[in-house]
């Protein structure tokens, strides 16, 4: 481009030469500067630019940046970018750049897979330079340095790439129930929650929307959830609500599965299944309906198959493997399972022990007499002081013991009572007067129970 000027009162005429294109790349070599005016004879002169060079690196970015430990199927690589600047601050194309790994967590791999030397890249007419970076197989946090070749004294390193997290962890799965002892015998929609939470063999939180899937013996259950993160923890829930069908019992198994790894001894330590670690093998998951730690197709129960058919043996709740189905991969179907009672409307009251300073009693369920009253059931009492002649006056001394009726848990016996034990205080009671114990579910029905005093 040209420039117009004006002279001086000594008739000199000054312009400054930038030697930067008008699409603001450099120039250099020999460049010819020509001056003319109206009615003169145009004057030229030539000048010699040198060379520019570059003295500035800097990070562009890193795309994604963070990636997930290798053999997740997750996201795994990201693109790593830099850019060489002149003097000038212009983008320098052409410029041989060095790439190393100065923080890796084990195993990141730079320009392929499985590679921790250095790598040499050349700047595009962008005067950026990129290259791959492949997670390994141990999270944690990466840094890719970028260096002038001709001056390593010059360099820029990444920010905030990361490797994240492994696949899900058999170890690290648990599956928590809001409440067991819900009233799903005779009343369809007592519902609660079920929260899974799942890891990866070092602990760490799984890859956002990982798909955790449901299966019931009765009732119903959402299908599925997919996990997010919750103060960084890998979590999700999902609903059960009472409906037929009712297995007999009232015990409902209920399984949740997802595709991980088994759990194993990790010798060598570097957080890779290898030759010499110790695997701790299971075989297929599937659902113990019957809570026999055996798996009886027979019975109707959910088996989710993968074949291998090497000897281990069978295990139930609450991490059901069906017997020699191991192999000897890593990748397993995690799973865990859970027991709902579907507790009745109608109680049944056993007394164990009645006297003038108190009772004790149980409640169980009418429909199936193992089972608890359900959680959040109220027991109270009232003394009724039939004999008013006697100079004292029946009263309760304080609350019934055991009231509200808590969560209770299911244990792994199908054959556990579960009935839960209350006590009442008396005070001035004597033969004859009586107490009544009311008991009121969820849904509000109220029994009473009377009982006298011997």
């Amino acid at each position: 481009g040209g420039a117009s000027v004006t002279t001086n009162g000594s008739g000199v005429a000054a312009a400054v030469y930038d030697a930067v294109s008008s699409t603001g790349e450099l120039c250099s070599g020999d460049v010819t500067i020509v001056a003319s005016s109206a009615g003169s004879s145009p004057q030229s002169t030539t000048i010699k630019v040198a060379a520019p060079s570059a003295n500035a690196i800097v990070f562009v970015s890193a795309a994604p940046n963070q990636i997930f430990v290798a053999g997740t199927g997750a996201v795994d690589q990201s693109i790593v970018k830099f850019r060489v600047l002149s003097s000038v601050g212009t983008p320098m194309a052409n410029v041989p750049v060095r790439f190393t790994i100065p923080v890796n967590p084990i195993g990141v791999g730079l320009g392929s897979a499985g590679n921790f030397s250095g790598q040499n890249g050349t700047t595009n007419t962008n005067g950026e330079a990129s290259i791959p970076v492949f997670a390994g197989s141990i999270p944690g946090p990466v840094k890719v340095r970028a260096e002038l070749q001709t001056s390593p004294g010059v360099f820029a390193e990444s920010q905030s790439l990361t490797v994240a997290s492994g696949p899900p962890s058999q170890k690290f799965m648990s599956l928590s129930v809001e409440t067991f002892n819900i009233e799903g015998w005779n009343r369809d929609g007592a519902s609660t929650q079920l929260t899974v939470r799942i890891a990866d063999r070092q602990g760490n939180s799984v890859t956002d929307g990982t798909v955790v899937n449901f299966t019931a013996e009765g009732g119903q259950v959402a299908r599925s959830c997919s996990t997010t993160l919750v103060s960084g923890i890998s979590q999700c829930t999902v609903t059960f609500q009472s409906q037929n069908p009712r297995p007999a019992g009232g015990r409902v198994s209920v399984l949740a599965y997802l595709e991980g790894t088994k759990d194993y001894v990790d010798v060598n330590g570097d957080n890779r299944y290898d030759p010499g670690d110790t695997l701790k093998n299971m075989g297929d998951a599937y659902r113990d309906d019957n809570e026999n730690g055996v798996y009886d197709p027979a019975n109707g129960e959910f088996l989710i198959p993968r074949f291998g058919a090497q000897s281990c043996p069978s295990t139930g709740e609450p991490f059901p493997s069906r017997g020699n189905t191991c192999d000897s991969a890593l990748a397993t179907t995690v799973r865990q399972q859970a027991v709902l009672l579907f507790t009745s409307t109608n109680p049944v009251l056993n007394l164990l022990s009645a006297g003038s300073s108190g009772l004790s009693f149980t409640l169980s369920s009418l429909d199936n007499p193992l089972l608890p009253m359900p959680a959040g059931t109220s027991v109270t009492a009232e003394a009724l002081d039939v004999n008013a002649d006697d100079g004292k006056n029946c009263a309760i001394a304080g609350s019934v013991l055991g009231s509200p009726i808590p969560n209770v848990t299911p244990g792994t016996s199908p054959n556990a009572n579960l009935s839960t034990s209350h006590g009442v205080a008396l005070k001035d009671c004597v033969s004859g007067d009586i107490v009544k114990i009311s008991v009121t579910v969820p849904s509000g029905l109220n029994t009473t129970f009377p009982i006298t005093l011997p």
